[in-house]
């Protein structure tokens, strides 16, 4: 028999009585090797799965300097849920054809049936960057499994030999049955994300219940498509966070 093992690793009291943040860490083999962390509030309004762009998760700790990582907290000052979640192992590193597989796919369900398990509330999945591919690629195949998805600083135009069909128009095209938040900063450099190819595919997307969200302040300190940057929401985090919870709570 599979067994999940669970890890408590401490529970630390916000100033507001309201929220009480629960950090803990699962085990389990179908998922991954390394444990899926996750945040939670002590009253929880919906679930949401975080994919990391980059190389993903590859550490047993789930630190990242990624956008979702920093601000989860956010998220569950919100009511809301969060799980991080990793590669395959510490060994792997989440290149597009591995975001792509039908493995990764099903490590993703793995997770949201885990979630549907030990709670009712609606399940999202927001994907950063390289993570909008899994998360378009898991809300296309598998749209009854969750309520909706949110692509953050998404793929939109990618024309290297390596990934050119890894862009939400080949992944998603005009068409998804689930719910869909378009989270962008108008300002986003880096090349594979420019806001104009953001705003094309979302005006092309032909379902009832779509949303962007677009910001315009900030700052962009760091790489092009590095997290200290218009890429990572740099300066504005707390209030993108908040905008995205709203959507998420509002379901």
């Amino acid at each position: 028999m599979k067994k999940i093992i669970i890890t408590l690793l401490f529970v630390n009291l916000l100033i507001s009585e309201a929220y009480t943040i629960e950090n803990i860490k699962i085990y389990d083999e179908t998922i991954s090797e390394l444990p899926v962390t996750i945040t939670k509030p002590k009253n929880i309004n919906a679930n949401l799965i975080g994919i990391i762009g980059g190389k993903g998760i590859q550490n047993k700790s789930g630190v990242s300097k990624n956008y979702l990582y920093r601000y989860k907290d956010s998220f569950v000052e919100n009511g809301i849920a969060f799980y991080l979640f990793p590669n395959e192992n510490s060994k792997i590193k989440a290149s597009y054809k591995i975001r792509a597989s039908k493995e990764r796919i099903n490590r993703i369900e793995k997770l949201v049936n885990y979630i549907s398990n030990i709670n009712d509330k609606p399940i999202f999945i927001i994907g950063f960057s390289r993570g909008s591919v899994d998360t378009g690629i898991y809300g296309k195949k598998n749209p009854k499994s969750i309520s909706g998805i949110i692509l953050a600083s998404g793929i939109y135009k990618n024309n290297s030999n390596k990934a050119k069909n890894y862009s939400m128009d080949k992944i998603i095209g005009n068409k998804i049955n689930v719910d869909t938040l378009v989270v962008h900063h108008e300002k986003d450099l880096c090349p594979v994300t420019q806001f104009r190819f953001a705003k094309k595919f979302y005006d092309k997307l032909n379902i009832k219940n779509k949303k962007l969200l677009k910001f315009t302040d900030g700052t962009g300190t760091g790489r092009e498509c590095g997290p200290y940057h218009h890429h990572g929401y740099e300066g504005i985090e707390q209030k993108v966070a908040n905008e995205i919870a709203k959507w998420i709570n509002e379901k």
